[in-house]
């Protein structure tokens, strides 16, 4: 498996970008997300990559960071759902936000992305709630670019909830969703709501 490709960003465009290596442009799908990668047309860039061969055709799927990946390939694991679903599903959530929809069993927020039904949704659940906290870590998380207040926040009061005999995956969701609807919250003031959160649940 190749497990990244590092080279000259040729062209990007949603769903689709063109690297350049050794002299070979090498074509890759990426989740339809906007973002910053047609900005980097020109310079040097990192993807992390998922090689599927398809009958007689290659694909190279492309991903900013190898989260993204780990969850790409989760998701390709539940029955009923290939590539373009789960670049869908990538193409609206980050790793967090999809995370705390799986674990939370959030139907109406899976069923946002292009082409999940409520009954693809379910099976998502179904299948991943179990394997999530134990595939994609704290730290994973953690590293992921999706809180604003910064993932050192995220990571010390994850910590300070784990210490509380909490568990990892049960942490990481709850200071997640906190964090990304409070995002001018003290520290204090997140742990306090990530602790009322998890004291309902």
């Amino acid at each position: 498996m190749i497990e990244y490709l590092k080279g000259r960003l040729v062209s990007a465009v949603p769903g689709k970008a063109v690297v350049e290596v050794g002299g070979v442009g090498i074509s890759l799908e990426l989740p339809p997300a906007e973002d910053d990668l047609p900005k980097l047309v020109g310079q040097e860039v990192t993807l992390y990559t998922r090689l599927l061969i398809k009958e007689d055709e290659i694909y190279i799927y492309g991903f900013r960071a190898a989260e993204e990946r780990k969850l790409f390939n989760l998701v390709l694991s539940v029955s009923g759902f290939g590539p373009r679903l789960a670049l869908s599903l990538l193409g609206i959530f980050t790793v967090s936000q999809l995370y705390v929809a799986v674990l939370e069993e959030n139907i109406a927020q899976l069923t946002r992305a292009h082409g999940v039904g409520r009954k693809a949704a379910q099976r998502l659940i179904l299948e991943l709630k179990e394997k999530l906290p134990k595939a994609i870590t704290t730290a994973d998380l953690a590293g992921e670019p999706a809180s604003p207040s910064g993932s050192s926040v995220f990571n010390d009061i994850t910590e300070a909830l784990m210490a509380l005999g909490y568990s990892g995956g049960e942490a990481a969701a709850a200071v997640s969703k906190v964090v990304e609807e409070n995002e001018n919250a003290s520290r204090e003031e997140l742990l306090k709501m990530a602790l009322k959160k998890m004291a309902r649940n």
